[in-house]
């Protein structure tokens, strides 16, 4: 045995364990990994992407800061866009079908969620895949021959399928492809390790039982954790508002980060920053006996996740700038202007300035008394009609969003 051989093993070994929920079988990829480092052929690591939507939040990022870590060790990572999934419709709506989507708005957010992955990933040790690369090849035959390969009964045991059927909402037939579609796209890239969810280990040990089918070492299943939203309670989901997304203002991200539950910063620390897992241990035992400031674990928290996407040094700003606003009670310097016309509702000028992305936004934030000039009353009328009066006074939106009209 090479005691350096073993170090290097264990040394990486180590660094890409960090934040793992599963890795299955654990045994084969300390084999596949110690094969890797002696005979300098890179691991393909892969990770697929829904281009369902160009929005991306922190939570979409867990897999592939681990894509990353496997980066920084010299292996290559192996993103698949599913394309062909999205252009049928696939089953990740949970209690429905999603509706198939154009080409042309796949191709656009895909480039959009690429463009923001690369945020994290090596751009030159990362492969981009489209599943239209092979399966436009693949004739019925071919489907025929691999839907042999797994059960209904196997496939009906997926969660997602299981309570659909337990909930009697539509299940149609090609949903259950998604999970075999999945597992394909292992046999074509040769995938080594797939990365993904506690929730996606029935597709990931799909890709492991037809690489075996096809005569080819199987992969292993790296399995992360789901991060749970800026609630606290439910995980991260733009649908539920709970989320951190990465194109969001340097500023509105520190304050979300901010927002979070005390008790949620160690999960955090440590699957959205490189901080090492001992000093992660450290600051969850110095927050449970009180030795260590809550507040200022989170205000560095937020500073490390915001200079992650923009400028170093921008969390460190948008620190100072929170301070301000929420213990001196001075306002944001860079406050967006908005010139309105006269006599418009307020919900019309909430919504054109893109201070608030939607008119029902708009009227849920308004509903929640959310909404106030700074130095006066809350706004309790989203209809209300602002004259000239309102000419040089700062709207405010919930606790970090500002306008001035002007």
């Amino acid at each position: 045995m090479d005691p350096a051989l073993e170090k290097e093993v264990q040394k990486q070994l180590e660094y890409l364990k960090k934040g793992v929920s599963e890795i299955t079988p654990e045994d084969e990829f300390v084999a596949m990994l110690r094969k890797s480092i002696d005979s300098g052929v890179p691991l393909r690591v892969k990770c697929g992407i829904d281009p369902t939507s160009p929005d991306v939040h922190l939570g979409h990022t867990v897999p592939f800061r681990k894509m990353r870590h496997f980066q920084n060790m010299g292996h290559i990572g192996t993103v698949i866009i599913g394309d062909y999934t999205a252009s049928i419709g696939d089953p990740s709506g949970k209690n429905e079908s999603r509706p198939p989507l154009s080409e042309d708005q796949i191709k656009l957010n895909s480039q959009q969620y690429m463009d923001q992955m690369y945020m994290i990933l090596d751009k030159e040790r990362t492969e981009v895949s489209f599943q239209s690369e092979w399966f436009e090849e693949v004739s019925l035959k071919d489907v025929i021959r691999w839907a042999s390969q797994t059960t209904v009964a196997k496939l009906l045991s997926h969660e997602t399928f299981r309570i659909r059927l337990e909930k009697n909402l539509p299940l149609s037939l090609h949903e259950l492809f998604y999970p075999v579609l999945q597992g394909i796209d292992s046999v074509y890239v040769k995938a080594d390790v797939e990365l993904g969810g506690t929730d996606q280990k029935f597709n990931v040990l799909m890709g492991r039982d037809f690489q075996k089918l096809e005569g080819l070492k199987p992969q292993v299943a790296m399995l992360l954790p789901i991060i749970t939203g800026t609630c606290g309670s439910q995980k991260m989901s733009k649908s539920l508002g709970n989320y951190i997304g990465i194109l969001d203002e340097p500023f509105d991200k520190f304050g979300k980060v901010m927002s979070i539950p005390d008790e949620q910063m160690c999960e955090y620390y440590e699957l959205l920053t490189e901080t090492p897992l001992e000093k992660v241990s450290e600051l969850r035992a110095g927050l449970k006996d009180h030795t260590l400031h809550p507040n200022e674990l989170k205000k560095n928290l937020a500073s490390m996740i915001v200079d992650d996407f923009h400028d170093l040094g921008t969390g460190q700003a948008m620190r100072e700038q929170f301070e301000n606003v929420f213990k001196k009670k001075k306002l944001p310097d860079d406050i967006p202007e908005f010139a309105f016309q006269r006599g418009t509702q307020l919900v019309d000028i909430l919504f054109s300035s893109g201070l608030l992305s939607s008119k029902g936004e708009v009227r849920r934030m308004v509903k929640q008394n959310a909404v106030s000039i700074v130095d006066g009353d809350k706004i309790t009328n989203a209809e209300v009609l602002l004259d000239d009066s309102y000419a040089g006074k700062v709207i405010k939106v919930g606790k970090r969003k500002f306008l001035k009209l002007i």
